[in-house]
């Protein structure tokens, strides 16, 4: 049935929100991690509790992946909803894994050459011989440990694991599910592919983004979160309640989004490491109280996971469109800082410089990620927690010797622009922190002189910020003239599209930016100006990363736009493709062609 695939698989499961498939999905990541092999595990489901169509996406490699494949290999079929919306994205050797309780047989239309089409009664066999129909997903699961001939030890022990608690009884219908599956499976034919993980480096971690949020900001101090549940942030509340309060910390569920900024800015004051969690909607309405951080120098984090608007717009999906918001939103002018991480891994390590960052700098700290990065399970290697260093910057805990003067001058005018600050109750430090434009001492004031002064005193910390920001990382061959910049969760299919790309015979080089903003002007005009064009990969219809390039390094001709904002992730092969195809058209990129092709 095709050429044989070693230890490479990409697995949807598809049904309706609600029935199970996702934890399905969960299991199977699990076995596959469990065997070594690195895995992506992708949810992609409605914005409802239960019915509408949901699926769950489950990569696996023995190489390091970070983000969705170009096509499928296996599809777990609860509905045939799900094979109409799917079963094109199967490849040759792949195989349809379908629910045919009812008798359903897939139309010829949506049939294609060399997939293998496989209809298991799962809903009558679970209902018949388990008694309880939402079984049948465990049930497929056998199905699909049979066709690739994957060892039965693995799924009982994730079976035992996870439903343990529930009871012996409960394990041991698990466990018969899934011999029920295996044998419904014996006799069908062996797609090509092997899955033989050895087992080795089975002790990295399978996490979330979010898990990985809330698990840095724990290591690094934080010690107070305030939220308001909304997607795709609420995993972050909800790890951050779990935890925290068993380390001194503090979880509070907020009434709406303009508290818990609050909340989160009077716990910082205070001098608690605080932060919030929210996504585009519940940002916009924090905008007001991000500028009181910025006027009365508070160290605050606050995390956005974008999701596609505006208004209300896909709940559950992926974009990149608060770009412009996180970096200009919000009246009149303060610095902030803004970063995004790639993955996981990196936003356990960098979710903790926030915090360094915040403190050290004494303004908000907006952490940009996205819901392909905050709800997507990754497998990443063991967390170092010696990498996460605690810069509590100019903060003052110890008695304050005055020599009689009052208030304590909390906003000084130094060089840097950064003032010593004081926990509140320090003897000799009290100090008054006002909304608006002030003296040193904090109190009130309109004059011009002061109020420019004050202006230019807190804008000068982004002159120091630029050096204590995480700079840009590039990848791939450095004497490419194909450059690409992406940020967040473009990162793992724009690796894999170069990886493509190189294949055809295109070298290219990749500049990922990790802090927003301050933006790293110096670092992207380089790149630009060593390189004949520059894709610039985002999800938002608007290039707002292009905007921020052209804003500083000014209009060029060399840069081009690879643009997607339909909810879904890019696809590795949608990078390649696009910038093959603008290569070879010379009235698009003149005289580069030559250059890009080696």
């Amino acid at each position: 049935m095709g050429e044989l695939r070693v230890n490479d698989l990409s697995v949807r499961i598809g049904g309706q929100a609600g029935d199970g498939s996702l934890t399905t999905g969960d299991l199977l990541a699990k076995v596959l991690k469990r065997m070594g092999l690195w895995v992506v595990a992708i949810k992609d489901f409605p914005s409802r509790i239960r019915g509408g169509h949901t699926n769950y996406t489950i990569r696996a490699k023995d190489a390091p992946i970070w983000g969705p494949g170009n096509s499928l290999d296996f599809l777990l079929a609860f509905d045939m909803e799900s094979v109409e919306i799917h079963a094109g994205e199967i490849q040759p050797g792949g195989v349809v894994v379908y629910d045919n309780s009812r008798g359903e047989q897939i139309p010829d239309a949506l049939r294609a050459d060399g997939v293998q089409y496989l209809g298991v009664p799962l809903s009558n066999l679970a209902r018949s011989e388990l008694g309880l129909e939402l079984m049948k997903n465990t049930v497929a699961l056998g199905v699909l440990a049979e066709l690739l001939s994957l060892d039965d030890g693995i799924f009982y022990d994730i079976l035992t694991a996870t439903y343990g608690r529930k009871g012996a009884a409960v394990v041991e219908k698990n466990k018969k599910a899934f011999d029920l599956g295996r044998k419904q499976a014996a006799q069908a034919p062996r797609p090509p592919y092997r899955i033989s993980g050895s087992g080795e480096n089975s002790q990295r971690l399978l996490i979330t983004g979010d898990e990985a949020i809330g698990y840095g900001a724990l290591v690094a101090g934080c010690r107070f979160l305030a939220a308001y549940p909304i997607t795709p942030a609420t995993d972050i509340l909800e790890w951050m309640a779990k935890h925290l309060p068993n380390y001194n910390g503090v979880v509070i569920q907020a009434e709406d989004e303009l508290a818990a900024i609050n909340m989160a800015i009077g716990a910082a004051h205070a001098g608690a490491r605080a932060m919030t969690a929210t996504s585009g909607p519940g940002f916009a309405l924090m905008t007001e109280a991000i500028a009181l951080a910025g006027m009365v120098e508070v160290p605050v984090v606050i995390v956005d996971c974008q999701r596609p608007g505006p208004s209300t717009g896909l709940p559950t999906k992926t974009e990149q469109g608060d770009l412009n918001h996180a970096v200009f939103g919000a009246h009149g002018d303060f610095p902030r800082i803004v970063l995004s991480p790639a993955n996981a891994e990196e936003a356990f390590y960098l979710i903790a410089e926030a915090f360094n960052l915040a403190e050290r700098f004494q303004c908000p700290v907006i952490f940009l990620t996205e819901q392909l990065v905050a709800l997507s399970k990754q497998t990443i290697p063991p967390l170092d927690l010696s990498r996460i260093t605690i810069d509590r910057g100019k903060l003052v805990r110890e008695p304050i010797q005055t020599s009689g003067e009052w208030p304590f001058r909390r906003f000084a005018i130094t060089e840097e622009g950064i003032s010593p600050r004081p926990i509140p109750s320090v003897p000799g430090g009290m100090f008054i922190a006002k909304g608006s434009e002030h003296l040193e001492t904090g109190a009130y004031s309109e004059s011009p002189k002061n109020r420019a002064l004050m202006t230019i005193k807190r804008m000068r910390k982004l002159e120091r910020a630029k050096e204590a920001v995480p700079p840009p990382v590039i990848t791939g061959d450095p004497a490419a003239r194909v450059g690409l910049v992406g940020f967040g969760g473009t990162y793992g299919p724009i690796l894999e599209a170069m990886e493509m790309l190189a294949r055809r015979g295109i070298t290219t080089k990749y500049l990922r930016l990790r802090t927003l903003w301050p933006f790293p002007a110096e670092d992207v005009r380089a790149f630009v100006e060593e390189s004949d064009v520059v894709f610039i990969v985002e999800q938002n219809a608007t290039g707002q990363l292009r905007g921020l390039i052209e804003r500083f390094v000014g209009p060029q001709e060399k840069l081009e736009s690879l643009l997607k904002f339909d909810g879904q992730p890019f696809k590795p092969l949608e990078i390649a493709t696009r910038i093959d195809a603008l290569l070879v058209e010379p009235e698009r990129i003149p005289a580069r062609t030559d250059h890009a092709r080696r």
